[in-house]
């Protein structure tokens, strides 16, 4: 409970902060926009914006992990704060580097999504978005391929979870 609650009040944070980076972006105050991003790594993950940018999304998973325990809230923060550093290239007309920052953060989720079955509804809305984003991107073949076995999985709970509310037949 107590770590369930802690997760909600971060994502709460990390909301209204890319809230107030989207805000700055609209103003088109984009160096303050991606300031304010990097002082978000900093305060939720401890993190630089350059060494974000260095990385692979699987050694940013890498930093994530205790163990074999991954920790999903912070691989969130770090998705929710991707997509709002490509949001704001996008803004700025430079829309291959918005792709690398959406193509990182999928990637990342892909990880939250499969971390537990749980998981696989729950990071739907998240997952579509950045898909939309990089609607008109060549993905790299392994992260296209994980993509569909996403959205197939993800299909399959929705259908499993919409049979087991449904209403039984008449007669049966």
């Amino acid at each position: 409970m107590f770590r369930e609650d802690y997760f909600l009040r971060q994502i709460e944070q990390v909301t209204a902060a890319v809230g107030e980076i989207l805000g700055l972006a609209r103003l088109e105050r984009y160096p303050q926009a991606l300031a304010e991003v990097d002082a978000g790594l900093q305060r939720f993950l401890g993190l630089n914006l350059s060494l974000v940018t260095a990385l692979t999304a699987s050694e940013l998973v890498a930093l994530t992990r205790f163990g074999e325990r991954l920790d999903v809230s912070r691989l969130v923060v770090l998705a929710e704060l991707l997509q709002a550093e490509g949001d704001i290239y996008i803004a700025r007309g430079q829309p291959a580097e918005a792709a690398e920052r959406w193509l990182k953060a999928l990637e990342l989720m892909l990880e939250v999504a499969f971390a537990s079955e749980a998981n696989l509804l729950a990071a739907e809305p998240r997952i579509s978005a950045l898909a939309g984003r990089l609607a008109g991107v060549e993905l790299p073949a392994d992260l296209g391929e994980w993509l569909a076995h996403y959205q197939a999985a993800a299909l399959a709970a929705a259908s499993a979870l919409g049979s087991a509310g449904a209403p039984a037949e008449a007669g049966e």
